[in-house]
């Protein structure tokens, strides 16, 4: 009976995805139609900054306001400019990238409406009732497994920047490597999602929900990498490593696919994993995805952002970014913490406009959250520098492994264990998960 169920669902969320697939390819531009310029919006602190900083960019005229809400400021900048722009910003207020780039001016002025209005949906009531399922998850966690992924992906693909190949090649390692997760399980499906504005792809990892699979959950974190010290679109010598941003976060979300797989985890709710392509340049691969979601109405119930996770850099462990997140979320998280790890200290900690993919989904409406490393500028000085390596991070990944305990919870709470109705033969209720034996770690 089930099977059959399973089966319906399948084709309900196959279909959401065909509609999200038609979406970005009638509505997103091609590579050939892509001008040289090209709207931004960026934080108004970030924007005076900017200004007084016009001799470094090729701009042939001076930077303008074309809108304004409060805190946020519309304008338009050279394509040729964005990696400097993001230089600029990450040595000021240490921001990668600080600014969202848009499409077209609607589409800017349409993320200063959203910025401006309250949110599209509330956020459903969030509950913790999944204890048995999440210490089962999470005494699968292997930090030998964490630390393999992000050593090759900053030594095997040591320049990750959107425009190298080395950035396409890594898209495809971790497709691969999720592919090899999720072998054997008819219900998860691997994919890229080719964007129009680079030739590096996002991956996107979906397990089917079996009972609500109309209802998506979202884990996410950038693959690319950048480098300040010198051009990173030919130059095969250009050294980008990024184990820290983002090689971490993309090892976090790997580890919970892992282990997701490996205890047959099957959820209520959707659940997908999505390593975004080209953040540093913003935000282009999460915009392009979180617009195609909102095209096809997918509906979206939670997102969480996993940037940068490995740097212990604060006194707390964790910090839970409070600004262009969802508060109820973010709430959330920090319950999540408080159940499962309560031996860890968290706070709350502001990172600026466009900081990280997060804004992308928040700023359609979403229900978006943020986990990061520490308190935001105390976190890794070497981002986007050649130092930002494994030795840098202590070759360990303790840290890493809180933000991967996390994820864990997160997923399960949200989406929910879906039980085969064969588990509750011996009188077990559904939704009764007392018979696991598993402790809370």
């Amino acid at each position: 009976m089930w099977r059959r169920a399973f089966l319906v669902v399948c084709v309900t969320f196959l279909a959401a995805t065909v509609a999200a697939q038609e979406v970005r390819s009638k509505d997103g531009p091609g590579k050939a139609e892509v001008e040289e310029l090209a709207w931004i919006t960026v934080g108004a602190d970030a924007f005076e900054t900017l200004k007084e900083h016009e001799d470094a960019f090729a701009a042939s005229r001076p930077l303008s306001r074309f809108g304004e809400v409060p805190g946020v400021v519309l304008t338009r900048v050279r394509l040729d400019d964005l990696d400097a722009i993001s230089v600029v910003l990450h040595e000021a207020y240490r921001r990668c990238p600080g600014f969202v780039r848009h499409w077209t001016l609607a589409d800017a002025r349409r993320a200063l409406d959203a910025l401006a209005a309250p949110p599209a949906r509330e956020p459903e009531a969030y509950t913790i009732d999944q204890p048995q399922a999440v210490a089962r998850l999470t005494a699968a966690i292997e930090k030998p497994q964490i630390l393999e992924t992000i050593e090759r992906l900053s030594t095997d693909f040591n320049n990750r920047y959107h425009l190298h190949p080395s950035g396409t090649a890594a898209a495809l390692w971790i497709r691969d490597q999720w592919l090899a997760y999720a072998a054997g399980r008819p219900d998860v499906t691997v994919e890229l999602f080719d964007h129009a504005s680079t030739d590096q792809p996002s991956v996107i990892l979906t397990i089917a929900g079996v009972t609500i699979p109309e209802e998506v959950v979202v884990l996410g974190g950038h693959l690319d990498s950048t480098s300040f010290n010198g051009g990173g679109t030919g130059n095969p010598n250009f050294i980008a490593p990024g184990a820290d941003d983002d090689a971490s976060g993309i090892a976090v979300l790997s580890e919970v696919v892992r282990v997701a797989m490996v205890e047959n985890f099957h959820p209520q709710r959707t659940v997908s994993f999505m390593a975004y392509a080209a953040e540093e340049v913003g935000l282009w691969g999460s915009d392009e995805i979180a617009a195609a979601y909102q095209a096809a109405g997918v509906d979206v119930v939670a997102v969480l952002q996993q940037d940068m996770t490995d740097y212990f850099g604060s006194d707390e462990d964790i910090g839970l970014i409070n600004d262009h997140t969802t508060p109820a979320l973010t709430a959330f998280l920090g319950q999540l913490l408080d159940a499962y790890q309560p031996d860890l200290v968290w706070s709350l900690t502001a990172c600026g406009y466009g900081c990280s993919d997060h804004a992308s989904w928040n700023d359609r409406g979403f229900p978006a959250a943020f986990s990061f490393e520490s308190l935001f500028g105390e976190h890794n000085p070497e981002i986007h520098t050649v130092d930002d390596t494994l030795a840098t991070l202590g070759n360990n990944v303790d840290h890493a492994a809180k933000f991967t305990r996390l994820a864990v919870a997160f997923m399960v709470e949200i989406a929910k264990e879906w039980f085969e109705p064969d588990i509750f033969a011996d009188g077990f209720e559904s939704g009764d998960t007392s018979a696991w034996s598993a402790t809370v770690p």
